[in-house]
């Protein structure tokens, strides 16, 4: 069954804006620049939600409906992927059948390289229900093991992105290898957090951060934890590199005691796809019980250009 909540009338294109110079190795990234010139994707704004007990299969089944992943991982390209994985608790961190769903497609698309950005435990692996008949696929996951919790900066590995904004931090260290890839694929899980109350797509992005600089973001406004802070610091660092696909665990998540948990857990069993970072963020708000505009990240966002937050100028497919 499928449900169409209403249709966008308008095309949206996202700029990268806020880098003024790249410190650290010192060197501009032709590459990346040529590959991100500014593009009217009529499917911006599209979302497809999935909702089943198969996270494996529902996985691909809504990247299916949204283009399929040819659309995004094309052959010989290179694909990040910036899984949430570093927690324990159960509905603190993506399911591995999905995981393992994405790093099948990008193999069978092709793709000549799959990296994760963040370092990821063998165990997290061994916790999906699919894990036996999958875990050949990981022999063609490359892993940045030093972008692990604490990770702290080596010229080598990250690069120092400077901020030109007032009212978040004045730099970023992220992980060289995001500006190499052709494919950025961000998979958080929507659940609960303490200062922002929601943690998604665009939150998921301080993974590509070294340690020294997330902390930053909590500690460098004008007060501790400072909500316009953090989430404006947020957003920026969401400019340097736009998320080309988004693919949002919403099965099982905590609702309370986020991010780490133990919280209480919600069960939605969804599997919530798009392209349009803040939509998707916005959709999944809605899941957690909160009124978008609660949500300082989307609002923000939204304000800085980075997509659409009123689902009703979005295109919604549901299915179950």
């Amino acid at each position: 069954m499928s449900k169409n909540i209403s249709r966008r009338n308008f095309l949206k294109s996202t700029s990268l804006v806020g880098i003024s110079s790249v410190l650290g190795i010192g060197k501009i990234f032709p590459k990346y620049f040529q590959k991100n010139k500014l593009v009217i994707n009529d499917n911006l704004s599209d979302i497809v939600a999935v909702k089943g007990q198969n996270y494996f299969a529902n996985t691909i089944k809504a990247v299916n409906e949204i283009g399929g992943i040819q659309k995004f991982v094309k052959e010989n390209s290179i694909v990040g992927l910036l899984i949430n994985s570093d927690f324990d608790i159960q509905g603190a961190y993506v399911h591995p059948d999905i995981s393992f769903a994405v790093l099948k497609m990008c193999y069978e698309s092709g793709a000549k390289e799959i990296w994760s950005l963040q370092n990821i435990k063998q165990e997290y692996w061994e916790r999906s229900s699919v894990y036996n008949e999958n875990k050949n696929f990981l022999k063609n996951l490359k892993i940045l093991e030093f972008n692990q919790v604490p990770a702290e900066y080596e010229e080598s590995n990250w690069n120092i992105v400077k901020n030109n904004s007032d009212k978040s931090v004045k730099d970023f260290e992220v992980v060289n290898k995001l500006f190499d890839i052709d494919t950025l694929i961000n998979i958080p899980i929507s659940k609960h957090h303490m200062t922002t109350f929601l943690t998604c797509c665009l939150k998921n992005m301080m993974g590509i951060n070294t340690r020294a600089s997330n902390v930053k973001f909590h500690l460098d406004g004008p007060t501790r934890n400072d909500p316009e802070f953090l989430a404006q610091s947020i957003v920026d660092l969401n400019k340097i590199r736009k998320s080309d696909l988004c693919i949002v665990d919403a099965t099982k998540f905590i609702v309370t005691n986020g991010p780490n948990g133990p919280g209480r857990v919600v069960t939605k069993d969804k599997i919530v796809v798009g392209t349009d970072i803040v939509a998707v963020d916005a959709y999944c708000s809605k899941l957690l019980d909160y009124e978008i505009e609660e949500i300082l990240t989307t609002k923000i966002a939204y304000q800085a250009g980075l997509g659409e937050m009123d689902l009703e100028k979005v295109s919604i497919k549901e299915l179950s």
